[in-house]
Formats: structure tokens, sequence, C-alpha cells
């Protein structure tokens, strides 16, 4: 019970936002360069394995593919984002900390704004629930690029202040292979991060 109050007290708290913005994320034309060199010698490398090769975060990797593998929000639109994710089946969360990585399989469990704290609450209705801090995120992007062999990645990734990943949300990858309907929801999605306008200005 201990634990569980002070989780709760832990939870009302807010912490302070950082001072840096998406746009400070954002690949200049020799970074683009950098991140296509890259994937010319390791095709079908998810972003964060590029961010750790190249040296670049990995908010600029993604900022920096080609043309129509990546589009992008700012990271205000999250609610919007991630209650339009909820009509996903089945999908891959990956969260990486430190040199671990997590992948759960679970769908996108309904969540709310803290009436209390600036903490979005994830009901505990999926394998992922919890607290996020969506008003720390900076960027949200939708990527569809090509993975390993005839494989295509699709997913959501939510970025920090710092260029980091916060966490991603993929309906397919090299091992799992999505529906049609999947894709058509991810589309939805996709188009409705396209819509709010890129993080970062042309190149």
């Amino acid at each position: 019970m201990r634990a569980i109050a002070a989780l709760s007290f832990f939870m009302g708290l807010s912490l302070s936002a950082g001072s840096a913005t998406a746009t400070d994320f954002c690949a200049s034309a020799d970074q683009a360069a950098q991140v296509t060199a890259y994937y010319g010698e390791a095709p079908g490398a998810m972003p964060p394995i590029a961010s750790m090769r190249s040296g670049l975060t990995e908010a600029i990797v993604v900022s920096g593919l080609p043309e129509g593998q990546a589009v992008s929000a700012a990271g205000e639109h999250f609610p919007e984002i991630w209650d339009a994710m909820g009509s996903w089946g089945e999908s891959t969360f990956l969260i990486m900390k430190g040199q671990n990585v997590f992948e759960i399989r679970s769908k996108v469990g309904k969540g709310a704004p803290s009436e209390t704290s600036d903490y979005f609450n994830i009901e505990y209705e999926q394998p992922v629930r919890g607290h996020l801090r969506p008003d720390l995120y900076a960027s949200i992007y939708a990527i569809e690029m090509p993975g390993r062999g005839d494989a295509i990645i699709r997913g959501v990734l939510f970025y920090g202040d710092d260029g980091a990943s916060e966490f991603g949300v993929f309906i397919s990858g090299d091992s799992v292979d999505p529906t049609e309907d999947d894709i058509a929801h991810f589309n939805t999605v996709k188009n409705l991060i396209a819509s709010k306008g890129s993080v970062c200005p042309p190149r």
C-alpha cells in the first residue's frame, strides 16, 4: 500500500518541460545525405539502429528519410493521434532503455489527460498501460519505409525534446505481416499526422 501511495503522489507532481523544440532536430541537407548513405549500406535498419550507428539523434534520422517515407506533426497533437491509433489491432510497442529493448504486443489502449497532473493516463485494459507525459513530446512521426527483404516497416514514433525516442508503435516489420485492414487503419493515422503540418521545413 505504501508503494501505491508513493506512486499516486508521484503521478500528481508536474515536471518542467525542456526548452528544445522539434525544429532543433530537423536534418540538414548534409545530415539527410548521411542518412541516405547509411541506408544504402544497411537497408532495412530500424531508426533506433540507424541513430546509434550514424551518431545522429533518432529524430534527425527520421526527418532525413527520403520523401514519402516519413510524415510528422508537433507533439501537441498527441491526444488526437493516440485516439486514432485506438482503431489498430494488436501492434508492437518498441521501448528502448539504454542497451535494453522491449517489444510488447498490445492494442493501443484508451487514455485521457489527468485532471490533477500533466500525465496522460492509459486505461488498464491492454498489456501496455500506464502514464505518459505527451506535453514533453516535441514531435510525432509516421514512417513507412522498406524493411529487410520484402518487408515494409510501418509505425508511429514519439520523440522527446532531446530528439530521442520515447517509444514507437509498429503494425508491421520484419516478423509481422499486416492485414489490409491494418494498413488502412495505419494510413488513416499517417494522413492525420500529415494533415497537421510538418515539424521540419522543406530541405
